[in-house]
């Protein structure tokens, strides 16, 4: 791959754009160095590396790239023995932390389902290695970039105490000396001249201190003077000073010998960060290019659908579809000037070149690229004057330098091919030099305007013709490419929409043969039905899009009409129940009065309570419903099904109140409860339930009739009584009880433990049963059943 083609496809500004991605220097540089690979299965991998980045920055965010610094001239420094500084040593901890951030991200990733543990992205972070206690002892040590901590080491621990310790002492003495001879001081203060304690004496009353002058002033009235009382403890503090340096120096050096040794750990990082940073450019080009990953093959097939040349803007940029190599090898694009075959020319190039580098494409799917070994291009004006060379010439040595390259797996764009010389020559140059290229094994896109070239390609095999589509109302181009259609160049009407005089024109009509005239026709033909095709497929598709649209409105539709059905049914079906459990609780009322008087006067007539049951069987197979039926049915709220001023409640807060505010854009609404508004989500809203209060007269009794109470009589049913241990009385009371509750909850046979004793109570069981209309027969228990001790009743139940 030449550095020309390179240039000239404008390469070099994807790679600007991808490194303006990176997040670091050494990111940057590889972006810097990338170019499309030497083979397809290296295409592949990056391809593939640049996916998994794309799924990473897509569900997942970008990794953690800050702190991350190029450190690997300093870990070189220190290999070679040189011993590093503080600024140095902050650099290799941050770096460290980045490190374990990294680290720590992949693991967060990790623990989610769909997460991919064996994406190159996850592996490339696995290969990380940390250097935990290392860093440890960097964060304990540094303090800024010119500082150590104190407990670096234990020995400048102590240095360092030892020289507070002389320096307050110093301060003592000083203060001593300002107090007893502040009549000769200058300013009662203390200062430091060539690093060592001293006071402002006026030169007037220098004999009054004894000591040594280090300094004086600008105007020569203040001496600095250092007091004889504190020259040793300056002495002290110097020498201390010396041997806190020596150690500082004595821990740098030994830090820095921790990162020599662990040299090949932190290049090894710094290489994976970079490779980390490029893969995560790549996706994060691609996020801002809108681009895809497009299919690879070897076999020369370009399909590129709804593409954009990347350089364009996306508000201006037309999309094509582009074609070569499944039907033919050959293209030739024509067409007028400005009308877009050379953008069309550089997106095929250009996006192949992007696809072999492993970078995505603006296109949409299913778009396929081929890997070539070479792309050979010949765009634009190579005119040079200091060489002495034509347009023509400068192109036609490019061209020469192609047909020598020119073989399988080369793909070779030519821009105006054989312009610059007399047309007819040119126009047979031209298809000489396609002919060749094509015998060859070429993979060829060519522009041009010679009318010769549309005739080769609708004559030979394996050669189309393409053009960019031109708008004969507006003047204006589409910049759309239409394959399998010859370009016309329009001149004739150009020139007449323009304003060109009329007999010009029919004048230049009359120098064009009849040939060519009848060709320009049909080709002119040809592109008006195909631009009607493709304007009533775009038609087609509309309306294709409409009744989808459509579709799904009348799908919402039906799905709301449900929704009311269902709410109606749900209405009816609770009003059903209420009239059934009012009656229900009328007839269970009626039960224990009955109940009441059978207990107090020792017999039962049970034809009344007979004719309750039969009532109750009859209401509840009118209606068809179970006392079950939930009455808090909560169906789904519609923007149109609510009204304002009435009343709602918000399911997850538990809150009603009067509607004030139908859906704002963001679905909300507001209710009014009380002295507050509240807003909620419309799907969050439900009729209110509304305490309905009964409206029929309580009759006089020890037991409240409740809507519940036959429920309860259901769920307290049981197939066995135990009287045991009671008298008859009681149990006659209990037996009646029994019996009804059975009756009610559909039980038959039923059981009842008397037990066999003197027999008492199994004779009153017995005639009370032989009197009551409610048993169809009974009998003692038999082996496994009791025997003598219980008895075995069978009811009549109303069907």
């Amino acid at each position: 791959m030449t550095e020309k083609s390179l240039e000239k496809l404008e390469y070099d500004v994807i790679i600007e754009l991808l490194a303006s991605q990176a997040r670091t220097s050494i990111g940057r540089s590889l972006c810097h160095e990338l170019q499309p690979a030497s083979s397809l299965s290296s295409s592949l991998a990056g391809l593939e590396e640049t996916e998994d980045a794309y799924e990473q920055l897509i569900k997942w965010g970008d990794l953690p790239f800050g702190g991350i610094n190029d450190i690997r001239p300093i870990v070189r420094r220190a290999s070679a023995g040189a011993t590093l500084d503080c600024e140095e040593l902050l650099k290799i901890a941050s770096f460290l932390r980045a490190v374990d951030r990294m680290l720590d991200a992949a693991s967060d990733h990790s623990h989610v389902e769909d997460a991919k543990d064996d994406s190159v992205i996850h592996r490339k972070v696995k290969m990380l290695e940390s250097l935990p206690r290392f860093l440890r002892r960097l964060e304990q040590s540094i303090v800024g970039e010119d500082e150590l901590y104190d407990h670096a080491s234990e020995e400048l621990y102590r240095i360092r105490q030892r020289l507070r310790d002389a320096q307050e002492a110093i301060k003592k003495e000083l203060d001593k000396v300002l107090t007893k001879h502040a009549g000769a001081l200058q300013e009662n203060l203390i200062t430091m001249r060539s690093g060592r304690y001293v006071v402002p004496v006026r030169s007037d009353r220098r004999a009054a201190v004894r000591g040594l002058v280090h300094d004086t002033s600008a105007s020569g009235n203040t001496l600095f003077v250092e007091p004889m009382a504190v020259v040793d403890l300056n002495n002290k503090i110097r020498e201390l000073e010396v041997a806190e340096r020596h150690e500082v120096l004595t821990i740098l050096k030994e830090l820095s010998a921790i990162v020599a040794t662990r040299a090949d750990v932190l290049l090894t990082d710094t290489d994976i960060f970079a490779e980390l940073d490029f893969a995560m450019a790549k996706a994060r080009l691609a996020l801002e290019m809108d681009a895809m990953m497009p299919s690879m093959n070897d076999t020369g097939v370009i399909v590129l659908r709804k593409a954009r040349h990347p350089l364009i803007p996306k508000d201006r940029v037309v999309p094509i579809d582009f074609e070569l190599g499944i039907k033919f090898k050959t293209l030739v694009i024509t067409g007028p000037n400005t009308g877009g075959k050379t953008v069309t020319l550089k997106t095929c190039g250009l996006l192949t070149l992007m696809a072999m580098a492993g970078l995505f494409i603006p296109a949409s799917t299913p778009s396929e690229i081929s890997w070539f070994k070479s792309i050979e291009v010949d765009v634009g004006d190579e005119q040079s004057i200091e060489q002495n060379l034509s347009t023509f010439s400068s192109h036609m040595r490019e061209v020469i330098r192609i047909t020598e390259m020119a073989g399988e797996g080369v793909l070779v764009l030519l821009d105006e091919l054989g312009a610059g010389t007399d047309p007819s020559e040119g126009a047979a140059l031209a298809i000489a030099i396609l002919d060749h290229l094509r015998l060859s094994g070429c993979h060829t896109v060519a522009t041009t305007h010679y009318r010769e070239l549309k005739g080769y390609a609708l004559n030979e095999e394996g050669v189309e013709n393409a053009c960019c589509e031109f708008d004969m109302e507006t003047l204006q181009p589409t910049y759309k490419l239409l394959i399998g259609v010859p370009g016309v160049s329009n001149a004739f009407v150009i020139s007449s929409r323009l304003g060109l005089n009329g007999s010009i024109i029919d004048k230049a009509r009359t120098l064009v043969s009849d040939e060519g005239t009848r060709f320009e026709n049909l080709v002119s033909a040809i592109e008006q039905s195909h631009r009607e095709a493709r304007a009533m497929e775009e038609e087609i598709e509309r309306l294709r899009q409409e009744t989808v649209l459509a579709r799904d409105e009348l799908e919402r539709e039906r799905e709301a009409l449900l929704c009311e059905r269902e709410r109606l049914l749900a209405r009816a079906r609770e009003e059903a129940v209420l009239l059934l459990n009012d009656t229900r609780s009328e007839i269970d009322l009626l039960l224990e009065e009955m109940r009441q008087t059978a207990a107090s006067s020792r017999t039962g007539d049970h034809r009344v309570a007979s004719e309750a049951r039969g009532r109750l069987a009859a209401i509840e197979k009118k209606y068809k419903v179970r006392s079950s039926v939930k009455s808090d049915i909560d169906l789904p709220l519609s923007s149109d099904s609510i009204r304002l001023g009435e009343e709602y409640e918000a399911r997850s807060l538990g809150v009603s109140g009067i509607l004030r505010e139908l859906p704002d854009a963001k679905n909300q609404v507001v209710l009014e409860s009380g002295s507050f508004r509240v807003t909620v989500p419309l799907s969050e809203l439900r009729p209110a339930r509304k305490q309905k209060e009964s409206k029929r007269r309580r009759r006089p009794s020890k037991v409240e009739p409740t809507s519940s109470l036959r429920s309860d009589i259901v769920m307290r049913a049981t197939t066995e009584l135990i009287l045991l241990g009671k008298r008859v009385d009681e149990a006659i009371g209990e037996i009646d009880l029994f019996l009804d509750d059975a009756l009610l909850a559909g039980l038959s046979p039923v059981r009842i433990v008397h037990g066999k004793g003197t027999g008492a109570l199994r004779k009153a069981t017995h005639d009370y049963l032989m009197r009551d209309r409610r048993i169809k027969s009974f009998r003692l228990g038999g082996d496994g059943e009791g025997g003598d001790g219980v008895t075995v009743a069978e009811l009549h139940l109303t069907r």
